[in-house]
């Protein structure tokens, strides 16, 4: 009986971990998506996943996190490589976070100093206007 016990078991933890992967391996930074929610949901697969006993080092766990990252982020991603900091998964949250929030002012100032153009804005007031001498 017991023995049967731990068969159904590792079928169940088997089958929640295949799931997990699955859902870690698809998971992306949406454009629009905080990186701060994506970094969240990562790190809850790696838990559970963890739970279930798979061995992460945490250098993989972070390694997962940050390919899925669009490509705006690869600058932080290789800063982040270059100086070769022992990190962990809430340190690097951390940075994306920063990273965020300075590409959003970046986007925020560069949208306010973009000329706009308007096109046909006085458009049949031609001759309307003018004055009419006698």
């Amino acid at each position: 009986m017991g023995l049967d016990l731990a068969k159904k078991f590792h079928k169940i933890a088997r089958q929640e971990k295949y799931e997990v992967v699955k859902a870690l391996m698809v998971c992306n930074l949406k454009d629009g998506e905080s990186v701060c929610n994506h970094v969240q949901r990562m790190q809850r697969y790696v838990e559970r996943l963890e739970r279930l006993n798979v061995k992460f080092n945490k250098e993989l766990a972070i390694d997962i996190v940050l390919n899925p990252l669009l490509s705006c982020y690869d600058q932080v991603i290789l800063t982040y490589h270059l100086n070769n900091t022992d990190t962990i998964l809430a340190q690097l949250h951390n940075l994306l976070q920063t990273a965020e929030l300075g590409m959003k002012k970046n986007q925020v100032h560069s949208a306010l100093s973009v000329p706009v153009l308007s096109i046909g804005q006085n458009r049949g007031k031609k001759g309307k206007d003018k004055p009419q001498s006698n």
